[in-house]
């Protein structure tokens, strides 16, 4: 058995799983806290549906990206927040809530803004045969996205004893999921990273930086708290890639000893940038967490007077 024709069914496996846990995490009234505190979910929203996108062409244009390089980089500026966005908000000490509800937000809003960046954007970096899919990518998002998000939710409203365990064990199976697509991916090919040189790894690790200060700088002109800029800057970098891998096998399905720059390019900035997002994360947790740097001057306790 070949990774092609498995590509697109382990893609389905790892989003769902991904998202079931996700789900079985969330409540309503996560929902309902936008009303209360708009500004930290709105911040999220505004870097990520507006800005990132126009980070990613102005990315790919200034390095020359290839374009399937440029696509994928677009496919991960389209995505919403990423399970893992909240895992590294609390090892941060960030604003787990404003996290969990704005990654939550971001998710139900990309069965539009998802489909709509791709198609503005997105064609110049086709070929002019190449229709978007627009209806397959709703259908996508709508049965692989956001019914397991659902699902999960009926679990942790039904079962709330439960749903600790479901969503700590669906976590884990995706992350399992993940590393066998990825061993896959290599083993199969698909993946070489020598041809992509030097040029593509440093786009997209600026992608995340710029991604990650494009949060400071939009909740800073909210004027949130330190914890709430840290929050923000994470969610804005951290992706949904379990999804982006799904619209990757639907948009370019692999064929067996069969080349497709475009869907190999593709397949390539997701998977380095899910590595990537994940560490940038971790470090700027750890400055949080240090209290070092002038971003995070201001939650730094005050001595009391001798």
């Amino acid at each position: 058995m070949d990774f092609a024709s498995v590509e697109y069914h382990l893609s389905i496996m790892l989003l769902v799983t991904a998202m079931v846990g996700m789900g079985a995490t969330l409540t309503v009234q996560e929902f309902g806290d936008i009303c209360r505190a708009p500004h930290g979910v709105l911040s999220v929203l505004i870097a990520q549906i507006v800005v990132t996108p126009l980070l990613a062409i102005a990315l790919a244009y200034l390095f020359r990206l290839p374009s399937g390089v440029s696509f994928g980089l677009l496919l991960i500026a389209a995505m919403p927040g990423g399970l893992f966005s909240n895992l590294i908000t609390y090892f941060g000490r960030g604003n787990v809530a404003l996290s969990i509800t704005a990654t939550a937000v971001s998710t139900l809003l990309c069965l539009i803004s998802t489909s709509f960046v791709l198609r503005v954007y997105g064609a110049t970096y086709l070929p002019d045969d190449f229709a978007m899919p627009v209806g397959r990518i709703l259908f996508e998002i709508a049965c692989f996205l956001l019914s397991p998000l659902l699902l999960g939710m009926a679990i942790r409203r039904v079962w709330p004893d439960q749903a600790p365990f479901v969503s700590r064990n669906f976590i884990r199976l995706s992350a399992i999921l993940l590393g066998l697509f990825v061993v896959g991916a290599i083993g199969s090919g698909r993946i070489e990273i020598a041809s992509h040189g030097w040029r593509t790894p440093l786009a997209l690790l600026l992608f995340g930086a710029l991604s990650m200060w494009t949060g400071v700088g939009v909740a800073t002109l909210f004027r949130l708290s330190p914890d709430d800029r840290f929050t923000v800057s994470i969610e804005v970098q951290v992706r949904n890639g379990s999804l982006a891998l799904l619209l990757k096998a639907a948009l370019f399905p692999a064929v067996a000893d069969v080349a497709d720059p475009i869907g190999d390019g593709v397949l390539y900035v997701v998977l380095f940038y899910a590595g990537a997002s994940l560490a940038l994360g971790a470090y700027e947790a750890c400055i949080k967490r240090l209290k070092w740097g002038i971003l995070y001057a201001e939650s730094r306790p005050e001595k009391e007077p001798a």
